[in-house]
C-alpha cells in the first residue's frame, strides 16, 4: 500500500533554516523553536445582486505569515531582523568599561590594552567613592619633573595597561576606553537597513497516531519570505525569548507562484 497519511501527531519543529535566495547559502539556523504558527489569508471581494444580497465571494491576493519564538537569543536571527550581517573576526575593536582597584603604588592595571589616539587612549577617569557614588574626575597629563602625575591628573602607559595616580588616590576607579578583543562577533542595526527576502526550510517530526513508533519527517519549504522588521523586540533578560515573524511572498512576476509546500516522508521505510 502506498504511503498516504492524513492525520498525524506533530511532535515538534526541529529547526528553522534561512537561506540566501541567490546562492542558497545557509545564513541562519534556529533550533529552540516555541509556538510556531503558519497562517494564510486572502482578500475577499463580494458579488451582490441589486438588493445587496451576496451571490458569491471571489478571493485573491493570497498571503501568508510564519511566526515562531526561539527559546534562546540568536545573533543570526537578530542580524536577519536588523537587515544586517553578522561580522565575525579574530580581533575587533569594541568599547570597554571597567572598575579597577588602585594598588599600594597608586597604579591601576586594565584588562585590555587601550587603543585610540596615541598617547591619549584614555582622557579621563572617575574615582568611585566608598558608597559607590562617583567622586573626583582625573584627566590625562604628561609626567611631571619627578615622573609623577600632578594633582587631579593621571599618567597612562597603554602598552602595559597601567594608569598611575597621585598619592591621594585610593580605592577604585571607573575607566571607559576602547580595546581590541579576540574572537569577537558584531551585528549592527542602522536606521535605513531592510531585511532581505530569504527562503526558509522548516523541519518537523511527525508520528503515526495509530502507531507512535512510526516516525515521519516533514519539511515546510517556503521559497520567499521576508522577516518583519516593524516590531522587533529583544527581551534582554535571562528568561527572555526571541520572537520572529516572516511575511510569505510570491514572485511578483509569477501569478500562480506557490507560497509554501508541506512535505511529509515515511522515515520508517528508509
Amino acid at each position: 500500500m502506498s504511503f498516504n497519511p492524513n492525520e498525524l501527531i506533530l511532535e515538534k519543529i526541529r529547526a528553522v533554516e534561512e537561506y540566501d535566495l541567490a546562492t542558497n547559502e545557509l545564513v541562519g539556523r534556529y533550533t529552540q523553536i516555541e509556538s510556531p504558527s503558519l497562517k494564510t489569508a486572502a482578500t475577499g471581494t463580494a458579488v451582490t445582486d441589486a438588493m445587496g444580497a451576496e451571490i458569491t465571494t471571489f478571493y485573491n491576493a493570497q498571503t501568508g505569515t510564519f511566526d515562531f519564538t526561539n527559546s534562546l537569543f540568536s545573533l543570526d536571527l537578530a542580524a536577519s531582523q536588523f537587515g544586517s550581517s553578522k561580522e565575525v573576526a579574530e580581533e575587533m575593536k569594541r568599547p570597554v568599561s571597567e572598575t579597577v582597584a588602585v594598588d599600594g603604588a597608586h597604579k591601576a592595571v586594565l584588562k585590555y590594552i587601550p587603543v585610540g589616539t596615541q598617547g591619549a587612549e584614555i582622557t579621563s577617569v572617575k574615582v568611585i567613592n566608598d558608597d559607590n557614588t562617583f567622586g573626583k574626575t582625573y584627566t590625562l597629563s604628561a609626567a611631571g619633573d619627578n615622573g609623577t602625575p600632578a594633582d587631579g591628573t593621571f599618567l597612562l602607559d597603554a602598552a602595559s595597561k597601567t594608569l598611575t595616580f597621585p598619592e591621594d588616590v585610593t580605592g577604585r576607579v571607573f575607566v571607559r576606553y576602547s580595546a581590541v578583543t579576540g574572537n569577537t562577533v558584531k551585528i549592527t542595526k542602522t536606521s535605513d537597513s531592510i531585511p532581505e527576502v530569504r527562503s526558509l526550510l522548516v523541519h518537523a517530526l511527525f508520528h503515526d497516531p495509530c502507531n507512535t513508533n512510526l516516525v515521519y519527517s516533514g519539511v515546510i519549504s517556503i521559497p520567499r519570505a521576508q522577516i518583519d522588521p516593524s516590531a522587533v523586540e529583544l527581551s534582554l533578560t535571562s528568561e527572555g525569548k526571541h520572537a520572529a515573524s516572516y511575511k510569505l511572498q510570491k514572485s511578483y512576476c509569477d501569478e500562480n507562484a506557490k507560497l509554501f509546500d508541506i512535505i511529509v516522508s515515511d522515515d520508517s521505510a528508509a
